[in-house]
């Protein structure tokens, strides 16, 4: 019987001390391992390098609260700025032009089912107000721009939309579904407020494992043909232009409401507005029943002709690609001496916001990690010592047919290292496994997760430091039956 057969009689012989002591280990590892994947992976989902775009433009405030809400659909809306930024950011002849390659405006206010209704032109999806591919194809991530699996792009004009891959799995909408808007995003015990103007879904985008995967894109333009959005920006644009906010409030009708990113630039005026109504959560519409001849009108060939003017249309913000990284920097220095709007870089802001809240957090659960390794280590050094008790004779026996000394360390070291490996083997896959989940839960939460396959070389170092500090374990109750006297044993 060669040493390895011997070693798992042993371990065969204490099964139940054996796996207790396996558990233990694989605890340690599995719980360091699943840490590591997300320090790693974290670290490249939040500050990931490969945006398809430099700076967000959006309204002054929180630079995190603004590419939370652009990017991972998440968190409100800071708030809005005037579309004419965008205008003078693609003008040929404006400022920007030396700095600016392309920019995509969106808008955001309302949703459908809990999915987030995003207002932007065709040229999110590569397609000009004329219906032909544009020159310069916004990208949402290097190289790679929104495609479609089903369908078509919609017209700026029309009542379409594009929904993400994942919205039809979500919903109930699917491709030539129709749907109506809901204000904001009510909570389950909130009557939904529902907007009277319908959609129709004329295409499904190719999926793109971003948050992007769960939204439903509509033209820029019908976003304003809402009537509750467009009586809020008439109203902010008046008062921005020193219009008494009292004849405001008489000229829109007590029901109106404000779209929920439009709620912070609103409720600034509404201390000096006794008429108009507060922006509040309470959604207690159900339609307003307006007629949208004030808003809009319908063509005999389905488009519509929106009525408002395009100094009073407000987006919540640009997605901007520059010519270059000084160009990018430039046109953040540019804004941040402006008080209209901030520009950011989502890359930064990301990777700051998980060096500051979640890399400590990980690195004190490493920590933990190292001490319940150290605790495994000793429970195998406990569970061997105390078998040493038991296994005397057994000892006496083997060196009685001429097993060294060495050979008997040899056994129990290995022992120890057979419990360390196949706990930590088992520790890397469970490891892993918790990855995986902590993937699928990020998918759903931001559209995106994490590459829990990967096995870093760091992981097999580690796997063979915790092999080696079980062997470790294994030296002191090896050194006890070193010493076991061989006729004592024998005659008891």
């Amino acid at each position: 019987m060669n040493l390895f057969q011997l070693v798992f009689k042993q371990m065969r012989e204490r099964a139940l001390s054996s796996w207790l002591t396996t558990l233990s280990v694989l605890l340690g590892v599995a719980l360091w391992v699943s840490i590591a994947i997300l320090n790693r992976e974290g670290s490249n989902l939040f500050g990931q390098h490969d945006f398809g775009y430099d700076v967000i433009v959006g309204k002054n405030g929180s630079p995190l609260q603004l590419v939370m809400n652009s990017v991972y659909h998440l968190d409100k809306s800071p708030g809005n700025i005037p579309y004419s930024l965008y205008e003078e950011m693609v003008s040929p002849r404006g400022a920007y032009r030396s700095v600016v390659r392309t920019a995509v405006p969106t808008a955001v206010g309302d949703t459908y089912q809990n999915l987030r209704i995003v207002g932007a032109p065709p040229k999110l999806f590569g397609i000009n107000d004329e219906g032909k591919p544009a020159t310069t194809p916004f990208e949402y991530r290097l190289g790679k721009s929104f495609t479609l699996s089903e369908g078509k792009v919609y017209a700026r004009n029309r009542f379409e939309a594009v929904i993400g891959s994942e919205v039809s799995r979500l919903s109930d909408l699917k491709l030539g579904g129709k749907f109506q808007a809901t204000h904001g995003n009510p909570g389950p015990n909130e009557k939904p407020d529902i907007h009277k103007e319908e959609w129709t879904v004329v295409g499904v985008m190719a999926p793109t494992t971003t948050a992007a995967d769960k939204c439903i894109y509509i033209p820029l333009e019908s976003f304003y043909c809402i009537v509750e959005h467009e009586e809020a920006m008439k109203g902010i644009a008046a008062v921005k232009a020193g219009q008494d906010p009292s004849d405001i409030a008489s000229q829109r009708p007590t029901t109106t409401t404000v779209p929920a990113d439009m709620a912070d630039e609103h409720d600034e005026h509404d201390e000096h507005d006794e008429h108009a109504d507060p922006h509040s959560d309470d959604h207690s519409g159900h339609g307003h029943h307006h007629d949208h001849s004030d808003q809009y009108t319908m063509n005999p060939d389905g488009t519509f002709t929106l009525k408002l003017p395009k100094n009073e249309w407000l987006i919540s913000s640009i997605f901007v690609r520059c010519r270059s990284a000084f160009a990018a920097q430039q046109l953040m220095w540019t804004f941040a001496n402006r008080n209209e709007a901030i520009a950011v870089n989502p890359a930064s802001v990301m990777r700051e916001f998980f060096q500051t809240f979640l890399s400590p957090y990980g690195k004190l659960l490493q920590a933990v990690s190292y001490l319940v390794l150290i605790v495994a280590s000793v429970s195998i050094l406990v569970s061997i010592y105390n078998s040493i008790s038991a296994r005397k004779k057994e000892i006496a026996i083997l060196r009685a047919l001429g097993a060294t000394k060495g050979r008997i360390v040899s056994m129990i070291c290995l022992e120890a290292a057979m419990i360390g490996m196949i706990g930590g083997l088992l520790g890397l896959v469970v490891g892993h496994a918790i990855a995986a989940a902590g993937s699928v839960y990020l998918q759903q939460l931001m559209g995106e997760g994490l590459n829990w396959a990967t096995v870093s070389r760091v992981e097999w170092i580690y796997l063979l430091c915790v092999i080696a500090l079980a062997t470790l374990a294994g030296l002191v109750p090896a050194l006890k039956a070193y010493s076991t006297p061989v006729a004592t044993n024998l005659t008891t």
